[in-house]
């Protein structure tokens, strides 16, 4: 009974314990859940802090860029309001002088025929010509060139001239002392010529000078109705040349049109065609003495007319390597002398030239007229000109040229060997006119 009594005491205990434990264990339980919740929170705080001071941070460098565009486009602002002011018509001192360019033109020949040291021709050394030329522009609608040739015994004024364009679609307008547009050469100066000299063509019928008076000039660019892009050009001057007209003793107008038509064959070729004529009068009192010209003499007409020719190819990429160039001319001069006589004289040149690389050109040059004087019918002059360039830079040249001359006006052959050699300072370098 007493033992009974024990067990039931144990048993009472033991389920009065169970459900502390229980309550225990669950306790435990919870504690452990509310520090992962407490750690858990920690974290998500941390996380949203981070990514606050991210935020802020791109912010910040977001508004650095905005200040940045923001003073770069004032910076900006104020670099095109300067030069806004500048085009608007402000000046520098420097602006205002003229572009200034000198050239020299320096020829070395040797006769081969004896004597070749004495005579009027003689072998040796020459300084042709010092060329000052310059240039400005005077306003927006016109701009002057002149040329002033220095020679060894002299100076004279080789071109003064201004030009207006822009005012008239398809018109410009010179006026002053120039160079005739009579064809292509003649307006060329001698420094910038593909050979030494003038063809003799232009020598015996215009004049050792060619072409070169005092006057006006319109040039009108037609509207293109053919698939060719075409110029006429009309000039008055006084006839100053005393080769054809009356010199300046009576400078009686000459008039003078040209007709430039010109084609783009492909994209590497083009061809140009030109017509010329010129008309004035001359007042020789002498048929004999075609260069005497007396004002109180009865006036008699001139007539000129030329057509020239230039077929040139160049291809595109390679331009500063390969081209080809073949160049003519003829011209036509009929003079009305006293006592209803008349002169009349034919003439003309032909070459071809070639880049052989970047430095190096060559080329060849025929030449045949009729001399410049009455009863010159089965009278003539011609001459080859074989010839080759070497270019050291843009600014220097040099040339070796063979000149081999006959015809009916000379008892022998004549040969001539010539060394040229070209310089430029300047912005214009070996500019042709």
């Amino acid at each position: 009974m007493k033992l009974s009594w024990k067990i039931l005491c144990v048993l009472f205990i033991f389920f009065l314990l169970i459900p502390v434990h229980s309550q225990a264990q669950e306790q435990q339980k919870s504690g452990k859940d509310s520090t992962v919740q407490i750690l858990l929170e920690k974290v998500q705080r941390l996380e949203k802090r981070t990514q606050s001071l991210e935020a802020q941070q791109q912010q910040s460098e977001l508004q650095k860029l905005r200040e940045e565009a923001q003073t770069a486009a004032v910076e900006q602002s104020k670099e095109e309001k300067k030069t806004k002011v500048f085009r608007g018509g402000q000046r520098a001192l420097q602006a205002i002088n003229p572009e200034i360019s000198v050239t020299g033109d320096f020829l070395s020949h040797y006769i081969a025929e004896s004597p070749h040291h004495a005579g009027l021709e003689r072998s040796g050394n020459n300084f042709r010509v010092l060329g000052l030329h310059f240039r400005s522009d005077l306003d927006p609608f016109s701009y002057t060139k002149i040329a002033v040739e220095i020679h060894p015994k002299g100076a004279e004024l080789g071109e003064a001239y201004a030009v207006w364009s822009g005012q008239i679609p398809g018109f410009s307008f010179m006026a002053g002392k120039f160079r005739q547009q009579f064809g292509v050469v003649n307006r060329w100066h001698a420094h910038s010529l593909d050979q030494i000299f003038f063809p003799p063509a232009i020598q015996e019928l215009f004049g050792p000078e060619g072409l070169n008076q005092t006057g006006f000039s319109i040039d009108w660019t037609l509207p293109k109705i053919l698939p060719a892009t075409q110029q006429f050009t009309v000039q008055m001057t006084n006839g100053q040349n005393e080769h054809l007209f009356s010199g300046e003793f009576y400078s009686a107008p000459a008039f003078l049109a040209h007709l430039k038509n010109y084609y783009d064959i492909t994209r590497d070729v083009y061809f140009e065609l030109g017509l010329s004529g010129m008309w004035g009068k001359n007042h020789v009192n002498d048929a004999h003495s075609l260069t005497v010209n007396n004002d109180a003499a009865p006036a008699h007409s001139t007539v000129v007319g030329g057509l020239d020719f230039t077929l040139f190819w160049e291809p595109l990429n390679r331009a500063h390597y390969r081209n080809f160039l073949w160049r003519s001319e003829l011209f036509y001069v009929q003079k009305d002398l006293p006592l209803q006589e008349q002169l009349t004289a034919f003439g003309g040149y032909s070459y071809i030239q070639t880049k052989l690389g970047e430095r190096w050109e060559i080329g060849v040059r025929g030449d045949w007229t009729q001399p410049f004087a009455l009863g010159n019918a089965g009278e003539h002059i011609f001459q080859i000109v074989p010839y080759v360039t070497w270019w050291q830079s843009h600014w220097v040249r040099m040339r070796l040229e063979f000149q081999h001359r006959d015809g009916t006006l000379f008892t022998g052959a004549e040969n001539r060997a010539w060394l040229q050699l070209t310089w430029a300072a300047g912005p214009h370098k070996h500019e042709r006119y």
